[in-house]
């Protein structure tokens, strides 16, 4: 059976790149070979030449319910390219998430180690011995129930915006993995804007709409 593709909106594409809009609940990754759901890999794998990886093309992830910017390559050069800023932590980042609670204050910086949880492998925790992780936290805007706030990651760990938020008691709605399910439906994380120099030289900014039902949960 054939895999029934997904449509994700292109925000930019070059010689090199393309940046795509990534709908909430797509994965990045199929998990293993014989399954058949449509992921961003399929997306781009004929679109590509990068094949110096399992994951061609993919140049950074989002977890499967993250919505938002993401860079893709044409080519291995191109990859290595974007990918050595990341590592080198060039890359501007800004994220919004509807959390449950409201921060102390107002602008604030979380600075506090990531690792693997060893007794739950598929997530992630602030522990002592991890890796080092920065998040910046401004608030938008709050209610009596959720706060609106804007993230911008320093460093790229996996999960960090999410555990970040969970160990300040301000997790993100809807995030099954680190403790809030106020309301059914998606994680309520979207990734906004991504700043990021091409192979052309250039800087390039690229955003995406932030979706109604987030401000929507803050009115009323």
């Amino acid at each position: 059976m054939p895999k029934e593709p997904v449509d994700i909106p292109i925000i930019y594409e070059d010689n090199d790149y393309i940046a795509i809009d990534k709908p909430a609940g797509l994965l990045v990754q199929a998990k293993n070979s014989k399954d058949l759901e449509y992921t961003v890999v399929d997306f781009v794998k004929d679109k590509t030449t990068d094949e110096g990886i399992e994951r061609p093309g993919i140049v950074h992830r989002l977890d499967r319910g993250t919505s938002g910017v993401m860079l893709l390559a044409k080519n291995l050069k191109a990859r290595e390219f974007a990918q050595k800023q990341f590592a080198d932590r060039l890359v501007r980042k800004i994220y919004i998430a509807v959390v449950g609670g409201k921060p102390k204050d107002p602008k604030f910086l979380i600075d506090l180690p990531i690792q693997r949880n060893p007794k739950r492998p598929s997530v992630f925790r602030v522990n002592a011995s991890g890796k080092s992780s920065q998040t910046l936290v401004e608030v938008l805007d709050s209610n009596t129930k959720f706060s609106l706030l804007k993230l911008q990651p320093k460093t790229g760990r996996t999960h960090q915006i999410r555990v970040h938020l969970q160990y300040i008691n301000c997790p993100i709605v809807n995030d099954y993995f680190y403790g809030n399910t106020e309301v059914d439906g998606r994680l309520m994380l979207h990734a906004k804007e991504l700043k990021i120099t091409l192979l052309d030289g250039h800087e390039h900014h690229f955003s995406s709409p932030l979706p109604v039902s987030f401000e929507g949960m803050l009115k009323g």
